[in-house]
């Protein structure tokens, strides 16, 4: 018994650093707001979109290991982690094909440095970028100057999930997963729910009702994860640009990102259950969308006169960012191919699997289950 709850504990942690090490990447983020909501909003998605498809893609997997349903009150706990394996060609972006500092008054110009990392990209720094604004009588001057963020050095997306099936009548089985809440310093957490659907059709259809061993079904889950990450940008920021008058110095705390992201999946399918093994696998659709936000307050510089100033009332916006972010193709529902390997041990299961689709995912798992 103690060696099954050590089990289940190491399982919890390593699924909690995974998450967690990626997320904690994000706190720089903030800085990309130097130049306005604008340019910020162009800087998010090309860098958390690779991210948040690779998230999308983890949730849509994971929800069958066989398409035989449970007797009814049969159930089973299962525990995965999906990981979703991020393309080269997403790991980086080029910031200079943006459009950065266009429509805006206060940039005159914008000097970029090279290629930068996306969130699944080397944790390396990102491409320095200098903004410029003319200020009148006096030229030209820069008035912010940073690097991009860096990756997260993985090029994984794991999500990981307890998983709880239940049946119920006509061989239907209901299904719900979460995963609690993980919450680290400052308070920034992420968490995740999702309930599920899977049919046998196999009963409804003559020519097959009959057959040992396969099983056909139709399945259906919806997920969504949501996180929060604290964030700090802060006045001193744009110490030596600007003169800084900031007479409240917690005015800029409690700066929040709030990146929620819900997938829906639809597949058929079909499995062959012997005595120790079972093969699956499943075609379907997955479709994710994703929402990012920014909460709380941030500073803007603003030319007034000859001087660029940063105020704690003047120069602030509330709020500045809350947009979808779409894939680097920009669509939202992708198909799928499955995949996998079943081992049962009485009650014990054991499956790993993988799935293709434009970011395919490996996934693991171990379960108990009752007939």
């Amino acid at each position: 018994m103690k060696k099954k709850k050590f089990r289940l504990h190491l399982i919890v942690v390593i699924m909690m650093f995974l998450t967690t090490s990626s997320f904690a990447q994000f706190k720089q983020l903030g800085n990309v707001l130097a130049a306005g909501t604008d340019d910020a909003e162009k800087i998010f998605k090309a860098y958390l979109s690779p991210y948040a498809s690779g998230m999308g893609a983890g949730l849509s997997t994971g929800w069958y290991n066989t398409a035989k349903s449970h007797k009814f009150g049969g159930f089973d706990v299962t525990f995965s982690l999906n990981m979703a394996i991020i393309p080269s060609a997403d790991k980086t972006f080029d910031p200079a094909l943006l459009g950065l500092g266009e429509g805006s008054d206060l940039i005159s110009s914008v000097n970029i440095d090279g290629e930068s990392p996306t969130a699944a990209g080397d944790k390396v720094d990102g491409a320095e970028v200098i903004y410029n604004t003319n200020i009148p009588g006096v030229g030209e001057v820069p008035f912010a100057r940073f690097n991009l963020p860096k990756g997260t050095g993985f090029g994984y997306v794991p999500a990981p999930m307890i998983q709880f099936g239940i049946g119920l009548v006509k061989e239907t089985d209901l299904i719900i997963r979460y995963s609690p809440d993980i919450e680290w310093g400052n308070g920034s957490k992420i968490g995740l729910w999702g309930i599920g659907l899977k049919h046998s059709i196999k009963q409804w259809i003559p020519a097959l009702n009959k057959l040992p061993v396969f099983d056909l079904s139709l399945q259906g889950g919806y997920t969504k994860l949501h996180s929060k990450n604290s964030l700090n940008f802060q006045a001193s920021f744009y110490e030596g640009f600007a003169d800084i008058i900031v007479d409240n110095p917690t005015f800029y705390s409690g700066q929040k990102m709030l990146l929620d992201v819900r997938n829906t999946t639809f597949n058929l399918i079909f499995s062959g259950d012997f005595k120790v093994i079972c093969l699956y696998g499943g075609v379907g659709i997955s479709s994710t969308k994703s929402n990012l936000q920014l909460t709380g307050f941030y500073p803007l510089p603003e030319v007034q006169g000859t001087q660029i100033i940063v105020t704690d009332e003047t120069a602030t916006v509330k709020d500045p960012i809350d947009i979808s972010i779409k894939s680097s193709d920009g669509s939202i529902t992708k198909p799928r191919f499955n995949a996998g390997l079943r081992f049962k041990f009485a009650i014990v299961t054991l499956h790993f699997d993988y799935t293709y689709a434009n970011y395919s995912v490996a996934s693991a798992g171990i379960g108990f289950a009752f007939r």
